[in-house]
């Protein structure tokens, strides 16, 4: 037999009911209820992951896709749906209504319209002022943490909808958080697979809040409600349409957002530019399409230099595509491969800088740069990573191609006597110098000679490290090996002076055209007279995405 429980001193005989509230005025019972409030609580777990998106690609635009800018997005968000949980269950214990949902919704759709005007003004605002790790969290705060904010409101009170019992608590609890975090998984998806690779940053964002103003005013139906959303909405279509109208400024020929890039194009002075966020990525001379205008592109031919045997070449990373156009050019018989991982790059790249398409000696894939060389099997005679992002506090490398285990792929893909090229924005002792010696100290531990280049008339490094197989010229039945340039280059250390009688010799019998090369392979980096002094990064360590406070530094040279 079993015993009931003995009620507590003092305790009246209706205490348990007491304790058992009923259910608020608004619930409704059975499955029309139930599905309203999945329904709510998979779309604001939705949009909450859709508007930390956003919010992430609008300040990109002025402080870089460094690890700062999603650590300071993802704090924002933790800290305002937390202040949310709580705001909400306050709400839910005090009004238990629909109509405060869809008040919530409302807030949510209108404050986050204001998303772009704020991400942008905060950066034109907080970038001069040089580089600080606050930057992003503030222009972050500013932007996203009010929407979010009232999105984590929701689930507390559709919790407290759902609760027709103290003893069905944890089960309702639990349900709700269950379909909020399931709409959550989805709105990452559905964002980053299907919406931003398609649709416009800023289209994505009106949509978003033009259907959670609609949704709340459904929620808060009524004759009084309808009046005051009336304004709401109406000021929310008001500003949508400032948003929309001509934004034109002079000579931009294109701008869109990506889920990778802001990018523009716009002519001046006779130069087409190419521009990623506030970065200028290519050039291309208007009276010539083949030119390009930075000079760092020039040492993506130290390569056939060192083999003028070289039949194929792949690029990694796109841009406008001024690299691929002047090899496609000057070298005939050279099989030119481009992957680039935004499709969007492409299309400008082809209907702005005369790109060639269905070309077959310049080859395009969208994908992933290194993914594409550990599916690939073929061998190149040079291998030129050009791809990053940057802002207003330097060059932003994907960590992933930065590290040894990549350039061991990368030299699995070269054949005896190829190249790798890899550009980088900064200089030894200066701007980017941590990620400059860190490079450095990466391809040495993984190829024996490189050599590392500095443009004058700009802040970029590029190293050229070629790969030589002992064994390539020692198999079986394999014949003699031929001397330069019938075969490459063997011969190493180079000094300055020797790489530039080389060039000279390569221009003489033809192997290269530009002259300019001559002078160009003697700009060597003070990192060559230095011991290599960097980190060498791998999968497991490579912090060159993130922004450093310091980025300067000073280095005597002896």
């Amino acid at each position: 037999m079993t015993l009931p429980d003995a009620p507590s001193r003092g305790s009246r005989p209706d205490a348990a009911n007491a304790l058992s509230p009923s259910p608020p005025r608004e619930h409704a019972s059975g499955w029309p209820a139930l599905a309203l409030v999945g329904f709510v609580a998979f779309y604001a777990g939705a949009a909450v992951m859709t508007f930390e998106f956003i919010a992430v690609r609008f300040l990109q635009r002025s402080f870089g896709g460094s690890l700062d800018v999603w650590a300071s997005e993802i704090a924002v968000c933790m800290g305002g749906l937390a202040l949310g949980y709580w705001a909400g269950g306050r709400l839910a214990d005090r009004y238990a209504s629909w109509r405060v949902v869809g008040k919530c919704l409302v807030v949510a759709g209108a404050t986050g319209v204001w998303m772009e005007l704020l991400a942008d003004g905060l950066g034109d605002a907080l970038v001069p002022q040089g580089p600080a790790r606050w930057h992003p969290l503030v222009a972050a705060g500013a932007c996203s943490f009010l929407p979010l904010l009232a999105l984590g409101s929701i689930t507390p009170q559709l919790i407290r909808l759902h609760v027709r019992s103290l003893d069905k608590v944890g089960a309702s609890a639990g349900w709700v958080s269950a379909i909020s975090t399931f709409g959550s998984i989805v709105g990452v998806l559905v964002t980053a697979m299907a919406l931003l690779p398609v649709y416009g940053v800023r289209e994505v964002l009106w949509v978003l809040c033009a259907t959670l103003i609609a949704l709340g005013v459904v929620l808060a139906i009524g004759d009084r409600i309808i009046r005051r959303k009336a304004a709401t909405a109406a000021g929310a279509v008001a500003l949508l349409a400032l948003f929309s109208g001509p934004q034109a400024v002079a000579q931009v020929l294109f701008e869109e957002y990506t889920a990778f890039h802001h990018i523009l194009v716009e002519d001046s002075r006779g130069t087409r530019t190419l521009w990623f966020d506030r970065d200028p990525q290519s050039t291309m001379s208007l009276k010539d399409p083949t030119e390009g205008a930075f000079e760092y592109t020039d040492f993506f031919h130290v390569p056939i230099i060192l083999n003028p045997t070289t039949d194929a070449v792949l690029f990694v990373g796109l841009g406008g595509g001024s690299g691929p156009k002047a090899f496609r050019r000057d070298y005939p018989d050279v099989l030119v491969d481009v992957v680039e991982i935004d499709p969007k790059v492409v299309q400008v790249a082809r209907e702005y800088f005369h790109l060639p398409e269905d070309d077959e000696r310049l080859r395009v894939a969208v994908a992933d740069g290194r993914a594409f060389l550990r599916r690939g099997s073929r061998q190149y005679g040079a291998i030129i990573i050009d791809a990053y992002g940057s802002g207003p506090y330097g060059a932003y490398i994907p960590f992933h191609l930065a590290t040894t285990e990549y350039f061991r792929i990368v030299r699995d893909r070269l054949a005896h006597g190829g190249c790798v090229v890899y550009n980088v924005m900064g200089a030894y002792g200066d701007l980017n110098d941590y990620v400059v010696t860190s490079i450095h100290a990466t391809l040495a531990r993984v190829f024996p000679y490189v050599y590392v280049f500095q443009a004058a008339s700009s802040l970029n490094t590029v190293f050229v490290a070629q790969k030589l197989d002992p064994d390539a010229d020692a198999a079986e039945g394999a014949e003699a090996p031929k001397p330069w340039p019938e075969g490459p280059w063997v011969k190493h250390p180079i000094l300055p002076n020797g790489f530039r009688d080389l060039a000279q010799r390569a221009l003489e019998a033809g192997k290269i055209r530009r002259s300019v090369l001559v002078e160009r392979v003697t700009q060597f980096s003070p990192a060559m007279r230095r011991p290599i002094r960097g980190q060498v990064l791998t999968d497991n360590y490579a912090p060159v995405d993130i922004t450093r406070p310091l980025q300067r530094r000073e280095v005597r040279e002896p």
